[in-house]
């Protein structure tokens, strides 16, 4: 267990910020603390970009239910089986709204905004979500396919026109999954922006103290409160307009669930296909056999999606969730009012569901997806992202056969601090 973190080692971002976790818990903070030793402080770092930390496989052979510690310190209980991670992600048992209940373990040095959808259990959530389904409708995700090829046209005539080498994520990735996602939402693109330095906050463990994450959160309401009474004036084919129209006519649901879930959305929606894209796009590179047969049949990029999301999915498990009782996985017992991180990106590679599960097999038998989550919480712009995804991957290899990374993979640098993770960079050159 070579790059396994012992229970008494801070991560690096954790170290930044004792100070401010120390003056972020009361008095009286004392979730319940298994009884075992942690395993290991959660997240671990990775030594391979495009593999999940050592640790996490190691859990899945020896423990696949175990105590952790996570990032803030607070104790939590680690899931990798893939059926046991099914299970934490769609028994009413383990709750997100229980992350308000007082003493509640946290993932983030800030508590979870309780108007966000993903922080809602039925029936709340599932009037928020049904509202919120018009804009990821089968129907209405299939119109959006031009629009897509018109962006990834666009932006890879750009890069075709400039130098031929650069920065897969900012040149391509990242404008491509954020043009795509303020279309939906109705958000002007032109404030991008301001989207990047908010996202990188409201998605970072540690990195950043809590009053400079609370001040991002207060600039990004602002902002979208702004927006929400824009859109009341000059509504349009979008998701914030439909979602205040509601409102005004039948008082649900209210401007700051609004106002949570369009960030949501915006963050989450645009974060997730960007960690596919672009760490996808160094899978395939990284499998010349597999990537041949995309060249030699385009029609299987659907299917390489569904590979590539597995093999690279966004985040590990920090939205953490709390048991209302005590709980049975796999012959452990963990206790009521415990915090369960269930790490689909373990679970994505178990062996007991995907045959070799560590290599890229764009022809899969097994199709069982768990990049998208399970249960309430199941990606709602799954659809949409699939799309994005095939659309964006074929666009690209088409465009640019000779592509290439200009670093050895393994020199990546991967967001391990991150929620969503995601590479930092990814340099490339092209013919």
């Amino acid at each position: 267990m070579s790059d396994q973190a012992p229970s008494d080692q801070v991560p690096p971002d954790q170290a930044a910020s004792d100070q401010a976790l120390s003056a972020r818990i009361p008095d009286d903070h004392s979730p319940l603390a298994p009884t075992p030793p942690p395993r290991f402080t959660y997240p671990v770092k990775r030594t391979d970009p495009l593999v999940p930390a050592d640790a996490y496989a190691e859990a899945l052979r020896e423990e696949p239910v175990c105590p952790i510690t996570l990032a803030t310190g607070d104790p939590a209980w680690f899931v990798a089986r893939h059926q046991d991670v099914r299970t934490a992600l769609s028994d009413p048992r383990f709750s997100r709204e229980a992350l308000f209940r007082p003493g509640a373990a946290r993932a983030q040095l800030v508590e979870p905004d309780p108007d966000s959808m993903i922080s809602m259990d039925p029936p709340r959530h599932t009037q928020i979500r049904k509202l919120a389904n018009r804009a990821f409708s089968p129907q209405r995700v299939r119109r959006m396919r031009p629009y897509v090829e018109e962006v990834a046209a666009q932006l890879l005539d750009a890069m075709e026109a400039g130098p031929p080498a650069g920065d897969l994520v900012e040149m391509y990735g990242r404008p491509l999954a954020l043009r795509v996602i303020c279309r939906i939402l109705g958000v002007p693109f032109e404030d991008y922006d301001k989207f990047g330095a908010w996202c990188d906050r409201f998605f970072s463990l540690t990195k950043y103290p809590p009053e400079e994450l609370r001040q991002a959160d207060e600039d990004m309401r602002a902002y979208f409160a702004r927006l929400v009474g824009h859109r009341r004036e000059e509504p349009g084919d979008d998701l914030i307009s439909a979602l205040v129209r509601i409102h005004d006519e039948e008082g649900e649901p209210s401007e700051r669930e609004i106002v949570s879930l369009g960030a949501l959305l915006l963050f989450a929606g645009h974060d997730t296909t960007v960690t596919v894209l672009c760490a996808g796009t160094a899978t395939l590179l990284n499998n010349p056999d597999q990537l041949a047969l995309l060249r030699a049949d385009p029609e299987l990029y659907p299917e390489a999606v569904e590979e590539l999301a597995r093999l690279n999915v966004p985040g590990g498990g920090t939205a953490i969730r709390i048991t209302t009782s005590d709980v049975k996985l796999g012959g452990t017992v963990i206790p009521e009012g415990s915090a369960v991180l269930a790490s689909v990106g373990t679970a994505s590679r178990d062996p007991e569901a995907y045959p070799d599960p560590d290599h890229c097999v764009i022809q899969r038998e097994q199709r069982t997806q768990m990049a998208f989550g399970q249960g309430p919480h199941f990606c709602i712009g799954a659809g949409l992202a699939r799309l994005e995804l095939a659309i964006g991957l074929r666009a690209l290899f088409e465009r640019f056969p000779r592509l290439r990374l200009t670093v050895p993979a393994q020199q990546l640098r991967w967001k391990d601090f991150a929620v969503l993770g995601g590479l930092e960079d990814m340099p490339v050159a092209w013919d």
